[in-house]
Formats: C-alpha cells, sequence, structure tokens
C-alpha cells in the first residue's frame, strides 16, 4: 500500500475511530485498520460491541492494507508538520514520510483483524445531528452505570408514526423526550442502545443530516465521512410510561438560570452522599437549605410563581436535579403531588421533554415514623 494525503485529513479521520480503541488482553483491538482503494483511505476501529470508521480522500498509488497501533499513528501524525504525507507498507510495517521526518512503525497483519460488521439497510431513516445530539445530551445523563443492571445500561430509542422518542432511567430518575417527525413512517420499533456507543457518536457528530437503520443486533449511524455501528442491548426496558406521574397537586414555576444557581449554591454544604437540599414552599416563597454535619449549613430563599393551595416540604438529590436543569432554558416547572412521591421538571413551553425525579426523606420525615 502506499498513499499521498494531507495531514489534517489523515489526523481528523484518526480522530474520529480513535474512540473506540480499546487496552485488552487483545493487541489488535487498540490498532487500526488502514484500508486504501479507489482514491480514499478507510480507517476502522472496535472494540467488538462498537465499530466506527472513517473515511478522507487521497492519492493512492498501490491499493492495500494494514494494522497500526492506534496512539502511536496518532501521536506521529499529529506531530508532523502541516504538509503531505506519504505512507507505505511492507508486510506490517509502515513509513511514513512528511518533509524531512520518516517514521518506520511496526504493525499487524490486516488478515488478524475482527470481522467488519455489516450494515443492514431495512430499517433506516434520517435525523439532523443537532437533533440527535440534543436527544443524546437531554438522555444519557440519566442512564444506569451499574452494570449489573443491564436493562438500565442504555437509551431505549422508540419509533412511532411520526414520532422519535428517547428515553433513559437508573431507577432513581428519568429522563424522557420526543420530537416530532412526519416523513416517519417505519413501523413502531423500540431498541436499547449502549450509553458507550452513544457517548461515542457525540463525538463525531455535527449539523449535518445522519442516517440511522436499526437492524436485529446493531444499529447503525452514518455521516458524510464517518460510520457508527453498535451493537444493541438485548434486554427489556422498563414500562416507562407508568413511571411519570399522571397527578400533580402543585406546580412552582421558576427562571431556570436562577433556580440552578441557586441549588448550586446551596449544594456547596450539602451533605457529601446524599446530596440532600431541602425545598419548602410557603406561599410564593420557596426556601432551599442543606445541612452538613462536617462543614456546615446553607440557606437560600427565592420568589416563584405557584400553582395548588398546599405547601409543601420535600428533599431532593441536588445533583440529580441540576443535571435536569442544565438540559433546559427559560422558565421551567416542578410538579409534585407528596413529599413521598416524584416530582416532575419539564420546560413551562412544551411537553416533549420530562425530567422525573425520585425524592429523599428528610429527617423530619423519619423521625415521625
Amino acid at each position: 500500500m502506499r498513499i499521498i494525503c494531507e495531514k489534517n485529513e489523515f489526523l481528523k479521520g484518526i480522530r474520529v475511530v480513535q474512540n473506540a480503541l480499546t487496552s485488552t488482553a487483545l493487541p489488535i483491538l487498540s490498532h487500526i485498520l488502514l484500508s486504501a482503494q479507489e482514491q480514499r483511505v478507510r480507517l476502522v476501529a472496535t472494540n467488538l460491541e462498537v465499530t466506527i470508521f472513517s473515511f478522507f480522500s487521497a492519492e493512492i498509488i498501490e491499493e492495500g492494507q494494514i494494522c497500526l497501533p492506534g496512539d502511536k499513528l496518532a501521536s506521529i501524525i499529529r506531530e508532523l508538520p502541516l504538509s503531505q504525507i506519504n505512507l507505505e507498507t511492507e508486510e506490517a510495517k509502515a513509513t511514513i514520510t512528511c518533509g524531512k521526518s520518516i517514521f518506520c512503525l511496526l504493525g499487524l497483519d490486516a488478515s488478524e483483524y475482527p470481522e467488519v460488521p455489516q450494515v443492514e439497510r431495512e430499517n433506516t431513516f434520517s435525523l439532523s445531528g443537532e437533533k440527535l445530539r440534543e436527544m443524546i445530551q437531554k438522555t444519557s445523563f440519566a442512564a444506569s452505570l451499574d452494570e449489573t443492571r443491564q436493562n438500565l445500561n442504555g437509551v431505549c430509542l422508540e419509533l412511532q408514526e411520526g414520532k422519535i422518542k428517547m428515553v433513559a432511567t437508573d431507577g432513581r430518575r428519568l429522563s424522557y423526550i420526543s420530537i416530532s417527525e412526519p416523513s416517519l413512517n417505519l413501523s413502531p420499533m423500540k431498541v436499547l442502545i449502549p450509553l458507550k456507543a452513544l457517548q461515542n457518536l457525540l463525538r463525531i457528530l455535527s449539523r449535518e443530516e445522519v442516517e440511522i437503520g436499526i437492524g436485529k443486533r446493531e444499529i447503525f449511524f452514518k455521516l458524510e465521512n464517518s460510520l457508527l455501528i453498535s451493537q444493541l442491548i438485548e434486554a427489556n426496558f422498563p414500562n416507562y410510561q407508568g413511571v411519570i406521574p399522571s397527578e400533580k397537586r402543585i406546580t412552582i414555576f421558576s427562571d431556570q438560570d436562577i433556580l440552578m444557581d441557586a441549588i448550586k449554591r446551596v449544594s456547596l454544604l450539602s451533605d457529601e452522599k446524599s446530596h440532600l437540599l431541602k425545598f419548602k414552599l410557603k406561599g410564593e416563597n420557596l426556601s432551599i437549605s442543606s445541612t452538613s454535619p462536617e462543614a456546615g449549613s446553607a440557606y437560600e430563599e427565592l420568589k416563584v410563581r405557584r400553582e395548588g393551595e398546599e405547601d409543601i416540604e420535600i428533599g431532593f438529590n441536588s445533583l440529580y436535579l441540576l443535571d435536569a436543569l442544565k438540559n433546559m432554558e427559560g422558565e421551567v416547572r416542578l410538579e409534585l403531588r407528596n413529599p413521598r412521591s416524584s416530582g416532575v421538571i419539564r420546560p413551562t413551553t412544551g411537553e416533549d421533554y420530562i425530567y422525573v425525579v425520585m425524592p429523599i426523606k428528610i429527617k423530619e420525615e423519619v423521625e415521625t415514623e
């Protein structure tokens, strides 16, 4: 194989696939598979669950392929001067020349690389990269990191006529978003995408249109010069509709920035294990307080708009609240039923984003039980 290409194009391609490299007992998985044919270079990296491809144009003098250590290759290309790169291979060795710099990099034979998954194009649809990024960012943070709970280790993607939904939960909070896509005409389906695959996808997404295809065991996301294929989680996602409260007795309205800043300040002295904040609504005054046996206490009071006559006192994990609020803008509303029922946070305008969070028992409640 022999190619001549621009440094920036080569480096951009490496950075895309580098996200799938892994250091395991299989040395080949720390390598990038380079293939040169038809005036373009294809790079592939995989951890056997997620496979990422990237493509860039080059002058192909001689076709071929080789596996090169990903981190070493990235370091070399990154440090080369901004000029044309000449890469030539002989058996399992690559010679990289740029200006007066010459590197001889040892690799592995391409035949040792795992079989590259094929794209299934039966159930495909398109979505703008901007919308896809928003949906992932507004849900993926709520997925469970506990690997023993496989059915919660990802984000559920659900397709219905004219609607695309994403939802994630770790059992203590749930984040849900729905967008309208009138042109979507696929049969209803529901799949569970691994969290790590979506985290890798976020790193390569741009504003461009993304083609999404769902197979029996895999899902793919195709961009103009890159492709990500991920295995699906073969587990049943919980019935999330039953988790979203349908009844509310009190609604608190506040500006997102004002509420989030107050929570940030008061949480500085919250308990380090529970991150408990106590919310007390009396009239149109909402007080937020925290106590830490080791550090002290904090208190702040906000003027809010409200619906419902009852006052309430309820506890929440500050980290869970901040995760939701940083994904919202403008006026938000906190819907409550009683101190023991889950609260719902959502933007005041629009019903497409819903965040459900379980309360924490506050000390006074525990003592009276």
